[in-house]
């Protein structure tokens, strides 16, 4: 046999090895789906539109709740305007903040989602810096690296073994991810890794959706209910770490006054927790501590779902995100409420 014809059977082979590994991942079409990986890139396309929008426009960020419970679709649908959505799964939204008051000149309405142990917890400093490698990447990308993207684009939309994720969830599909899963467990050596599933996909227009697993499995949503308790009980009291939170609430009201001195309108909304994980916020952040002074110091309107029936109707599959049909109830009602309270105009 020649080296041509080892060649050709050496690419043959690895096309029918590849179209195999991808056909088996297609058959668990409830764990896994092809869609742009929501990474620094997909957002940095999305960041790119404030340096056009103007006082008409809405802009969202805050972290995964605010990323999971609202729909850009049904509020463009309810409103007339399709916000640009740059909520961050577990990243806090001040780095955002800061980039959009401190490098552009957008005067809009901008919803700020509040998730209170990722934005006033002290110890949410490391969540900061990943968040400020995606401001610096859209700041700083290359021409190559926006070619890569654009080239990558119609390889993740159809391939679900592309699926991985920069937060490396434990069943993403990227080599690296796989290698991780495997790990020697012995009685000197447990296997107390964080072991974060992946139960959503996202939309070109980073909206994440929840799959309808959590919902109809419950065994599966439980996977994800662990994870949290296995780090929720050992974040220290409010009277451990009170004297750090003045410093992270002083942030976001510097940017707050920064951006309202300019035209900007600002609106909080504090998403639902089910119990499981918000009797941890309730030890850890007391409202009447932290959010209440935080809401009188940003001085804007604020939606606490505590407040609200239709903001604390839905039942959360994982404690702390709606799934994908509740989404779409939750936000036609919180804008109509909006829209009701003179914070938004209908256009349609």
């Amino acid at each position: 046999m020649n080296l041509k014809q080892s060649f050709l059977i050496a690419i043959i082979l690895g096309f029918i090895g590849l179209a195999a590994w991808e056909m088996y991942w297609r058959s668990k079409p409830d764990y896994y789906k092809a869609n742009l990986e929501d990474d620094r890139y997909l957002w940095a396309e999305h960041r790119a539109k404030v340096e056009s929008a103007t006082d008409k426009d809405i802009v969202i960020i805050g972290s995964s709740r605010t990323a999971f419970d609202f729909n850009t679709h049904v509020w463009e649908e309810t409103q007339g305007i399709k916000p640009i959505n740059l909520a961050t799964d577990g990243k806090p939204p001040l780095v955002f903040f800061e980039d959009i008051v401190e490098n552009t000149n957008f005067n809009g309405t901008l919803i700020l989602g509040i998730t209170p142990l990722l934005c006033f917890s002290p110890g949410v400093e490391q969540r900061n810096l990943e968040a400020k490698i995606w401001v610096n990447h859209y700041h700083n990308q290359t021409y190559a690296q926006k070619l890569g993207f654009w080239v990558s684009k119609p390889l993740e939309r159809h391939l679900v073994m592309l699926t991985s994720s920069e937060l490396e969830f434990y069943n993403d599909l990227d080599l690296k991810s796989l290698l991780k899963t495997i790990h020697i467990t012995t009685e000197e050596r447990p296997d107390n890794r964080f072991k974060l599933l992946k139960f959503s996909a996202n939309d070109e227009d980073r909206n994440l959706m929840m799959f309808p697993l959590m919902v109809t499995k419950p065994e599966f949503a439980e996977k994800v209910q662990n994870v949290w308790n296995s780090f929720l009980p050992h974040i220290p009291d409010y009277e451990i770490i009170k004297d750090g939170i003045p410093t992270v609430l002083k942030k976001y009201e510097v940017a707050a006054k920064k951006f309202q001195e300019r035209g900007g309108k600002l609106i909080l909304i504090r998403h639902k927790a089910e119990n499981g994980w918000n009797k941890h916020t309730k030890r850890i952040l007391p409202k009447s501590m932290v959010w209440d002074k935080f809401v009188q110091q940003m001085n804007c309107p604020a939606y606490h779902f505590e407040n609200y029936d239709f903001m604390s109707k839905p039942t959360l599959p994982d404690w702390s995100h709606m799934n994908a049909e509740d989404s779409k109830t939750y936000t036609k009602a919180l804008v109509n409420k909006l829209i009701e309270d003179n914070l938004l105009q209908k256009t349609n």
